[in-house]
């Protein structure tokens, strides 16, 4: 016990860990139509949310616990006063659970759903994916989809968010979690110096963002270091009823690439489902590329729109050529 109340009390001293960051320009104004918010942990205790909601900020997004201590699972000691006083204030309420090794996703869900305080239907509800503490790995796709699907179990229909550092989902595929309809809530900070950084650049790994953690070094309410987030309107909306695991069969989704020219995991999902159909590929539809001939790629992207050299380096122009032809529909 002693323990434990040690690790709690690091815990309360933590807020979201801080995520790799990709420079950015400091001074960039936040995407148009979003809103904005904060997240909150005991590391925020005492926090006035009336100043919050004075500031501009409409949301609130509380930790609940985490499954990252090998204590086992807890409650955060400011969860339910946070919980209550950002409701009082009128602001939009989220509820937050960090993944961890010492927990199941199904387990961890169920501990979740059953320490809600106050949930109301459409209050988000995160998944921390990180690590932190006595914890070692990220929760994969599979892990991540399971969670949500049985806090829909649990509690319905929802607002799903996952949260995870930009580099962290650059690393990952996260087709099941996507098919689930589970909104993305990312860390990109920047320069960390308060001021918005610029959107974030998600390689491809996911279709888009519905919230932007951009810095630590917020002040509001009173307390001088706050996460800062803005989300857009469709960040709020209740998914319904969408399966975690689709057919087989199901239409891959399309690739950013044709419009960002990076290259990312759902891009290469897409190009093995084109080589499965036109040329007998029998390798995993995994979206990780093995050895490949840029300059075929390069001759094949020239019909869409890539005018450069075919030089076997694949640049942004190759890779938006190459993107256009595989979001045609016959690749679905």
């Amino acid at each position: 016990m002693t323990r434990f109340l040690g690790r709690l009390a690091l815990v309360a001293a933590v807020a979201l860990a801080l995520p790799v960051s990709i420079a950015a320009t400091p001074a960039a104004a936040a995407p148009a139509g979003t809103v904005s918010g904060i997240d909150v942990s005991t590391w925020q205790a005492g926090i006035d949310f009336a100043d919050v909601r004075a500031d501009g900020h409409q949301f609130v997004i509380v930790k609940a616990g985490g499954s990252q201590l090998s204590e086992g699972p807890y409650v955060a000691p400011q969860y339910t006063t946070q919980v209550n006083g950002a409701r009082a204030a009128g602001l939009r309420v989220g509820h937050y659970w960090l993944a961890g090794d010492f927990q199941t996703p199904v387990q961890a869900a169920d501990y979740f759903a059953g320490h809600l305080q106050d949930y109301r239907p459409g209050d988000v509800i995160a998944l921390d994916n990180e690590v932190l503490d006595d914890s070692t790995r990220l929760w994969n796709d599979t892990e991540v989809a399971a969670f949500f699907q049985r806090m829909r179990d649990r509690i319905g229909d929802h607002v799903p968010w996952l949260y995870m550092g930009v580099a962290d989902l650059r690393a990952g595929t996260w087709l099941r979690t996507i098919a689930a309809g589970v909104k993305l809530w990312v860390a990109m900070w920047g320069a960390n110096n308060g001021s918005y950084p610029g959107e974030p650049n998600l390689g491809g790994a996911y279709p888009t963002w519905s919230a932007h953690q951009y810095t630590s070094s917020g002040s509001t309410g009173g307390i001088a270091r706050v996460d800062l987030n803005v989300a857009k309107p469709e960040a709020f909306e209740i998914v319904k009823g969408v399966p975690t695991d689709p057919p087989a069969d199901d239409p891959l989704p399309k690739t950013t690439t044709e419009q960002d020219g990076i290259p990312g995991p759902i891009m290469w999902m897409r190009a093995q489902n084109w080589l499965r159909i036109t040329s007998g590929y029998t390798g995993p539809i995994d979206g990780v590329p093995g050895p490949n001939t840029w300059k075929a790629v390069q001759r094949l992207a020239s019909g869409w729109g890539y005018t450069g050299p075919i030089d076997g380096v694949m640049g942004p122009n190759s890779w938006r050529g190459f993107a256009r032809f595989l979001n045609q529909d016959q690749w679905d």
